[in-house]
């Protein structure tokens, strides 16, 4: 059952990637961490610093159509929101759960009530993104439970990429051009050249494009134990351990690469 979710796991990290600055950005992402974690609905919104916020994706693991709430909110219920009051109160970039920015007696207020209750559920954690000058982007995970510690401890975790990643998209969402993912492709190919081995190259470049230890193996006609001493020697050079340090680290890399073409 583990092999199959890695696998999962790495298709979804190169999907996402894939779909850096496009309009199916948000869907695969929440999808990503749908495969990480559990929650029941997600939420992407830019809250603009003036006017009212814009909503970029919505996910319900049941869907049921609920518009009427969700005009409501766009239209003026947002501004009783603890999580907006939060961004309007400069919260540093980050992971929040919902006791951390709700007032005392939350769930007992009105709006907790007649409406969080129905469309959010019982629990609320959100990635926060600030964009100085710009304004606040927000991914919200609602549960129909309260979120365990250790699934609040491992957003944490997974906020070391996931908002780099939300920074990055913002950066080209409304600027990517044919030119743009010719730069992408080739940031991909020439990621840790000088650095790494032409092999240890090879597996880096397969590793964010989603695939698994064993399809590795295969692609490159070489044993899955082979693939992990690569692995092994590449996160090393890379001062890196782990695989989502070294998708930030390939964010990072793409980012520079496109301020500076």
């Amino acid at each position: 059952m583990s092999l199959f979710r890695e696998i999962g796991m790495h298709a979804g990290l190169g999907r996402t990637l894939s779909q850096i600055g496009t309009e199916r950005f948000w869907k695969q992402l929440v999808l990503l961490l749908h495969q990480c974690l559990p929650f029941d609905n997600a939420l992407a919104i830019f809250y603009p610093l003036d006017g009212p916020p814009q909503a970029l994706e919505e996910y319900d693991a049941q869907p049921s159509s609920k518009p009427a709430s969700m005009l409501v909110y766009l239209n003026g219920l947002y501004l009783i929101d603890p999580f907006y009051q939060a961004y309007r109160d400069n919260y540093a970039s980050g992971v929040y759960r919902l006791e951390e920015v709700a007032p005392d007696h939350f769930r007992q207020s009105e709006y907790f009530l007649n409406y969080f209750r129905d469309n959010v559920l019982e629990d609320e954690v959100q990635f926060i993104l600030q964009l100085p000058g710009t304004g606040t982007l927000s991914l919200s995970l609602g549960m129909q439970r309260r979120f365990s510690f250790e699934e609040t401890g491992l957003m944490t975790t997974l906020a070391a990429w996931v908002l780099p990643l939300m920074q990055q998209h913002w950066q080209q969402s409304t600027q990517r051009t044919p030119a743009m993912e010719s730069q992408i492709r080739d940031a991909l190919s020439h990621f840790g050249s000088g650095v790494l081995s032409d092999r240890e190259l090879e597996v880096a470049r397969l590793v964010l494009r989603g695939f698994s230890s064993k399809a590795m193996a295969e692609r490159l006609s070489i044993s899955p134990d082979t693939v992990k001493v690569h692995r092994r020697h590449l996160y090393a050079k890379l001062d890196i351990s782990s695989q989502p340090e070294l998708f930030s680290l390939f964010i990072q890399s793409l980012g520079h690469d496109l301020e500076n073409p």
